[in-house]
């Protein structure tokens, strides 16, 4: 077993209660919306508006997995003496979150199946736009969280880099917000440039990403509509993921103290 392998083992052993926990907790909440609409004859009035609520939390899974593993294990201070590089360290991490979401996906889009032939004869859906539509949010739904990760890794090595200063450590939260605030405005300056915005249009992909909702008197009638994604802003998003995780490995590489 090679040195990496044992680290993705290692990590896959510390975070699997975290990654049940959750299942437990969607499968849960899930499950309450069907049981009130059976109970009360009212097909569709709550799961529509939980479906939505757990996809919003799910984008959100992966960043705070990976940050549940860094957190347990800067308890251990292992950091400081783990002869790995620092790219190994966090590359296990964010591989096993990112597994744990894939397989979240496959159960969640398992649990969709399962609703969808449940409640088949108040949810008017073509068969393809059922299937186009569960690919693209899924690959959708990854990406924003790799990305997301990628953000929650840089903030989490900058907060716990500026412990060796005391003069800003109890006020690390608030260079963390302003790198936040300074970051989005810079991006909303430049994707408000005429020029530089046709630029990254030029070439687009059409996708069955925008989602069309209208209810009837015999149930939901679901259609997707075509969107062109910016391929160069998709490689521009990809470039800023690798750069964030870089300057991550660099800042724990001086021996971030957690």
């Amino acid at each position: 077993m090679s040195a990496f392998q044992g680290l993705v083992k290692k990590d896959f052993a510390i975070s699997k209660v975290w990654f049940f926990s959750w299942i437990i907790l969607i499968s849960l909440i899930l499950c309450l919306p069907m049981a009130l609409e059976i109970y009360l004859h009212s097909p569709l009035s709550f799961l529509p508006m939980v479906v939505v609520l757990v996809l919003l939390f799910h984008a959100v899974f992966l960043p705070c997995m990976l940050l549940s593993m860094l957190r347990l294990e800067g308890k251990t201070q292992l950091w400081l003496y783990n002869p790995q590089s620092s790219r190994s360290l966090l590359l296990s991490k964010l591989t096993v979150s990112l597994v744990y979401q894939v397989v979240a996906q496959i159960y969640l889009t398992a649990v969709g199946l399962v609703i969808y032939h449940f409640y088949k004869n108040e949810i008017h859906i073509e068969s393809s736009d059922l299937f186009d539509g569960a690919v693209i949010a899924n690959a959708g739904l990854l990406l924003f969280s790799l990305y997301v990760s990628c953000w929650a890794l840089l903030y989490w090595t900058i907060f716990h880099s500026l412990n060796k200063f005391p003069a800003i450590k109890n006020w690390r939260w608030l260079v963390i917000l302003l790198l936040f605030f300074v970051y989005n405005a810079i991006s909303t300056f430049f994707g408000k440039i005429e020029p530089l915005k046709e630029f990254v249009h030029k070439w687009t992909i059409p996708v069955l990403a925008g989602v069309h909702t209208s209810y009837k008197q015999d149930g939901w009638e679901i259609r997707l509509n075509a969107m062109d994604i910016p391929v160069l802003g998709i490689l521009l998003y990809a470039l800023i993921a690798i750069v964030l995780f870089l300057i991550s490995c660099w800042l724990l590489d001086r021996k971030v103290e957690v």
